[in-house]
């Protein structure tokens, strides 16, 4: 029997690797080859069958959120909101629900903030209404509505960890042995992906994607926290010289390597532990007023 409510979780994802190859000729996509995880912090969607026929959308940031921010996009830009409307054209017909989703992932971060919350709301209609949709079909549907999505709705059935190539269409989860303990730096610096991906073409773009170099390094262990890389740390650098400055700072302050995720400007690190990823997280904060949390992908 479906049930009246439900409450996900919408896990940030971070790129522990992300190798992006020029744009294809025929559609302007840019291939990838990424190592993503989902971790603990994110968003909440909770979802309520209505009784009145029609639908409603609420957005609040929480009072958690490490950089508070204001809702003031319309509600037909957001991401769960247009995957509502998908998911009721595929089946075809009307899913009414109360919507409340809690934002606590900065905007223009690279940690898909956005793309969990679709995620999260396919993956709830299809559990609220007993749907009846497979993952794979979540996954083609969210594909629909952004790049990390499919990713993000693999991660909803437990799959925390994946290689993910083409353009967000392959998914191949890489089961982790222990969770990963992270520390999430978040400069107040709203990083616009279009524009890094226009400065990596510009000036940034090498040969292709570099699947075995993302592989090899998803296959280490332990994993070294010198070899994390992005491909679109140096354009996010040149979109916002500050942002290159920040990471710099945080990276002298704690004196090990930092790295980027997506196309910024979330910074992260792996700690070996619970306890020293919180130690550092508060190091950051007391030395660049930076706000930083530690966290850890998903339980396993």
């Amino acid at each position: 029997m479906p049930c009246d409510t439900l409450t996900l979780r919408c896990p940030a994802k971070v790129n522990l690797a992300l190798s992006v190859g020029p744009p294809g000729p025929d559609d302007g996509m840019h291939p990838i080859c990424s190592w993503m995880v989902a971790v603990a912090f994110g968003d909440s969607l909770t979802l309520t069958r209505s009784t009145g026929g029609g639908s409603s959308y609420e957005i609040i940031c929480a009072d958690d959120a490490p950089t508070p921010q204001p809702i003031d996009w319309p509600i037909e830009s957001d991401l769960a909101f247009r995957a509502h409307g998908l998911i009721q054209q595929h089946i075809g017909e009307d899913l009414p629900v109360n919507m409340e989703l809690t934002k606590r992932i900065p905007a223009g971060a690279g940690l898909g903030g956005g793309s969990s919350d679709a995620a999260a709301m396919l993956v709830g209609l299809n559990n609220l209404f007993a749907l009846g949709l497979s993952q794979d079909g979540l996954v083609e549907l969210g594909l629909r509505l952004g790049s990390d999505v499919g990713f993000l709705v693999s991660a909803l059935h437990e799959n925390v960890s994946a290689i993910v190539t083409g353009i967000g269409d392959r998914i191949e989860p890489t089961p982790l042995t222990a969770p990963l303990h992270m520390v999430l730096i978040f400069p107040q610096i709203h990083c616009a992906t279009s524009e890094v991906y226009q400065r990596f073409d510009r000036a940034c773009a090498g040969p292709g994607v570099d699947e075995a170099k993302v592989r090899g390094l998803a296959k280490t262990s332990p994993l070294p926290e010198d070899q994390f890389f992005n491909d679109l740390a140096a354009p996010a650098f040149l979109t916002d010289p500050g942002l290159g400055t920040l990471f710099e700072r945080v990276g002298t302050v704690l004196n090990r390597p930092v790295h980027l995720s997506g196309s910024g400007s979330t910074m992260f690190l792996v700690a070996p532990d619970a306890e020293l990823a919180g130690q550092w997280a508060n190091q950051v904060t007391a030395s660049t007023s930076l706000p930083a949390l530690a966290t850890q992908t998903l339980p396993i």
